[in-house]
């Protein structure tokens, strides 16, 4: 079988086996029947082919033994950290000093935890490091030698503007690189779905051919000018911070010059994708390698087919939603309106490392900034659920059998239909379940409790936890919320203003839907199956904890308590004032500090279920392992933030259930 127009084939056995063994088993199933039809095509060298490689494609992640000492070249760098290539690979380095691109250093360093993925919605630190080839994470302790070297990037800083916002864009047009400064504008262009236009990649490539090939043509003949274009292109994508777009648009055009006549564009494709999969497996997790590779690859598909544009961005969507779990309804058309104002946008830009033209940019930056304000402002936001990994697969069944239609001429009307009730169907799943949940989201040292009723009658927060060092709602609570499909809070209850238990509030109101925050005493509430009252002791302590507002939850027949950081004493007042508490599961008071949960308390409330937030290896010592100790006597099942992540209990039919990692 000639390799010519089939190595598509091979790429794609190539990612089913690597997702296999890197993403879920049950991509068995399409691999095994992507086999079957590869046999009945009697393309079975294609799959002893990639049998053969498998090996390489599976190969473990290996582990590295570090020294205190590294030494390496930074090859990337932000404002709080750096990327250092060294001999046994590539470290991320924390901090904040301020180096070039290029620089030789020998740096005296300590290792850093990565963080574990542990929710839906969380970042996954760990994936994230190993797609970009990074094997380990460290903090600067001291620069023991730096050398400076030459580097074309450097050379652009050196004729970057003075003006900070102009700066930025120019690092992130230029160099791919984004800076503290256009940290905003960059989180909402992502939120917008339009990020893609402003990353290093094909539009720009083409862009800055055009703008080369220009130039040297009013000196050079065409064919010369067109080398030398692709020459200059070429030191170029590789003097500058490594971007896996970039890299992919200028590899493309190369091989579509020199092998043309033997190779199409998929097969030029595909031996890119084989060769990043090579290198490095995990590849599969960088958001940059999915988006560029699969969108170029469906670009290709749908060349010669009308209505190109919006078969390409329907298959954007469930990367979209992989990301953001929500869709902005003016994305496509905003991305639409967006390119011709790029092609301009990217050009000045290139002129400026020659040109005075601040004047000129700054009025285009913030025209740019005004129409991001507006278009966020316009609430546009459908928020849906991080999609399975079922509806991915039947979304593109339907895309794909849209192009097969089309190819053939015949009537694409079943597909859409089966597309349309798919994506009305995702819809009524993300938002209406049949269930209700409360969970306990896993915010570190503090507590925040979500009560989600069914079909969507109510969604409640208790408490929303709080961390000084980095904003928790937008990093953590918001997308949690929206990776479930929740678009609004209803009311949020505070226990007290201790910063463990409200200093996510302000930022949290700020950034999403919520609709009234409850904390002071008030009267009993009852929606669907589910009743909140407020319990009060009618004392004023002194200790700020023992005047904790006390939630007492009911679903169907299920008791719930919540204390906020109630002390020994504030626990005597409650007992004295209520007498026996019908209580099924407690929210454990004050983290499992052994000024809470007394033996008396523990033994009138006797808990079937006791959750306890906490933030892993804290400062406090929660919790104590007396509190455990009693809990385990009373025979209470413990659910622990530090341990379990984010845990959920599930209430359908009069039962519940216990859904966290372990589970």
């Amino acid at each position: 079988m000639p390799v010519a127009y089939h190595l598509i084939y091979y790429a794609i056995l190539v990612l089913l086996v690597v997702a296999v063994r890197l993403v879920h088993l049950v991509f068995l199933i399409p691999l095994v029947l992507y086999c079957i039809f590869l046999l009945k095509r009697k393309l079975i060298f294609v799959i002893a082919v990639v049998l053969c490689l498998t090996p390489l494609f599976i190969r473990p992640y290996q582990a590295y033994q570090f020294s205190s000492i590294i030494h390496g070249r930074v090859v990337d760098m932000n404002d709080a950290s750096l990327i250092l290539k060294t001999k046994q690979g590539k470290i991320k380095v924390l901090t904040k000093q301020k180096f070039h691109y290029q620089d030789e250093l020998i740096l005296k360093v300590t290792p850093v935890e990565i963080n574990r993925k542990k929710d839906d919605g969380d970042f996954d630190e760990e994936m994230y490091l190993k797609s970009h080839h990074i094997i380990t994470k460290m903090k600067m302790v001291k620069v023991i030698e730096r050398r400076p070297h030459f580097s074309l990037a450097n050379v652009f800083v050196q004729h970057f503007s003075s003006n900070k916002q102009i700066r930025s864009y120019q690092n992130m047009f230029l160099l791919g690189m984004k800076d503290e400064a256009i940290k905003s504008d960059y989180q909402v262009m992502t939120s917008l779905s339009i990020v893609h236009l402003f990353a290093l990649s094909g539009m720009h490539i083409t862009i800055l051919y055009n703008i080369l090939f220009k130039i040297f043509s009013l000196f050079l003949k065409k064919h010369h000018a067109d080398y030398l274009s692709k020459g200059v292109m070429g030191f170029y994508v590789f003097s500058i911070p490594f971007n896996i777009s970039l890299q992919r648009a200028y590899l493309m055009l190369i091989g579509k010059s020199l092998l043309h006549k033997r190779l199409n564009d998929l097969d030029l494709l595909s031996i890119l994708i084989i060769a990043h999969v090579l290198y490095n497996p995990y590849v599969i997790y960088n958001i940059s390698f999915v988006f560029s590779y699969f969108i170029y690859f469906m670009v290709i598909l749908t060349k010669h087919i009308k209505g190109q544009s919006i078969i390409v961005y329907l298959s954007s969507l469930p990367i979209v939603l992989c990301m953001n779990a929500s869709l902005n309804i003016f994305s496509f058309f905003l991305s639409s309106a967006l390119e011709p104002f790029i092609i301009v946008f990217y050009t000045l830009f290139v002129f400026s490392l020659f040109l005075p033209l601040e004047y000129l940019l700054n009025l285009l930056i913030g025209l740019f900034v005004s129409m991001l304000d507006f278009t966020q402002a316009l609430s546009s936001f459908i928020v849906l659920s991080k999609p399975t990994l079922f509806f991915i697969g039947l979304f593109y069944y339907c895309i794909f059998a849209c192009i097969i239609q089309k190819e053939r001429q015949r009537s694409i009307r079943k597909p859409v239909r089966f597309l349309v009730a798919l994506m009305i169907s995702f819809t009524i799943f993300s938002r209406y379940k049949i269930y209700t949940d409360v969970t306990m989201i896993d915010v570190g040292q503090g507590d925040c409790t979500l009560v989600r009723l069914p079909f969507d009658q109510g969604n409640y927060l208790i408490d929303t936890g709080g961390n000084v060092k980095y904003d928790l709602a937008t990093n953590k609570i918001i997308p949690y919320l929206k990776s479930i499909g929740i678009s609004r809070i209803d009311a949020v209850f505070i226990s007290h203003y201790d910063y463990d238990h409200s200093g996510a509030l302000d930022s949290l109101k700020s950034h999403f839907d919520v609709r009234k925050v409850i904390d002071k005493p008030f009267k009993k509430m009852q929606k669907g199956n589910v009743t909140i009252e407020c319990l009060t002791t009618d004392h004023v302590f002194s200790d700020i904890n023992d005047n904790s507002n006390i939630i007492y939850l009911t679903i169907d027949d299920v008791k719930y308590l919540f204390t906020g950081d109630l002390g020994v004493e504030g626990e005597e007042a409650l007992m004295n004032k209520y007498g026996s508490l019908d209580v099924d599961i407690l929210k454990v008071g004050h983290h499992g500090s052994k000024t809470s949960s007394s033996v008396e308390f523990i033994t009138m409330l006797k808990p079937k279920v006791a959750m306890i937030g906490v933030g892993k290896k804290n400062r406090y010592g929660h919790p104590s392992q007396i509190v455990i100790k009693r809990m385990k006597n009373m025979g209470s099942t413990i659910l622990r933030t530090d341990q379990d992540g984010s845990f959920t209990i599930r209430h359908m039919f009069k039962e519940y259930y216990i859904l966290n990692e372990k589970s």
